[in-house]
């Protein structure tokens, strides 16, 4: 039954070309960033994903997120889940 719940957040995501990877009740999800527009279309992903969590009275737990970058990325440019920044980690 979670399943067929959760299987609409996978269809929102890719709206944004977010891969989505999905494990009983984790989710990861991976985008290629390669310029400004990429950290834009992860943000607004990462905001869809907090609008259908609140839609559905669903908790992300936030501490338990992070981002990892693969590659030469900024890490001084944040992304933000429900208003607090994701620490970036070397593995996850």
């Amino acid at each position: 039954m979670f399943l067929i719940f959760i299987n609409e957040l996978a269809d929102i995501l890719s709206t944004f070309g977010i891969v989505v990877k999905m494990f009983a009740d984790d989710v990861k999800l991976y985008l290629k960033i390669v310029n400004n527009v990429d950290l834009g279309t992860l943000q607004a992903a990462m905001n869809a994903l907090c609008k259908w969590a609140d839609l559905w009275q669903l908790s992300i737990s936030v501490e338990k997120c992070c981002v990892l970058s693969v590659g030469k990325v900024d890490p001084i440019i944040n992304i933000f889940l429900s208003g607090t920044a994701l620490p970036y980690v070397t593995s996850c």
